[in-house]
């Protein structure tokens, strides 16, 4: 059984990769346009946002649902995340927006910003694993 990991104020690399192995799951049940690691300084935590058109049409109760199911489901990795750290929402998130007015090409993957001022919306620090258009 895996163990559940700590997420705290420091992005790991533990955390990176339990990350990129849950999203390879969720993508199996549900369509994702963007995923990202987000540290907010107000809550001195790091949360994992799913963006899925899905909570559009579905529901974030049905979303959520799906997302237990696939950390319940998980037996053949060393950590899971807690569900605490996860963030389900759709494409008109305003972290999504304006993650989305800084890229710099079609897509964005793998990669850590840091101290972002984007469209009035400041972002702390970020670990990018998917940014992709908002119809794709």
């Amino acid at each position: 059984m895996a163990k559940e990991l700590y997420v705290g104020k420091i992005l790991t690399d533990e955390m990176i990769t339990a990350g990129k192995q849950f999203l390879q799951q969720i993508e199996a049940v549900m369509p994702i346009t963007a995923s990202f690691w987000l540290y907010t300084s107000e809550a001195e935590v790091w949360r994992l946002h799913l963006v899925t058109p899905l909570i559009a049409t579905q529901g974030p109760r049905k979303v959520y649902d799906k997302v237990l199911n696939v950390l319940d489901a998980d037996q053949e990795h060393e950590y899971s995340l807690p569900a605490v750290s996860l963030y389900a929402t759709d494409d008109n998130d305003q972290y999504v927006s304006s993650l989305r007015m800084m890229r710099l090409s079609h897509e964005v993957s793998e990669k850590r910003l840091t101290s972002l001022g984007v469209n009035g919306r400041y972002i702390e620090d970020a670990y990018i694993y998917r940014l992709y258009e908002a119809d794709k």
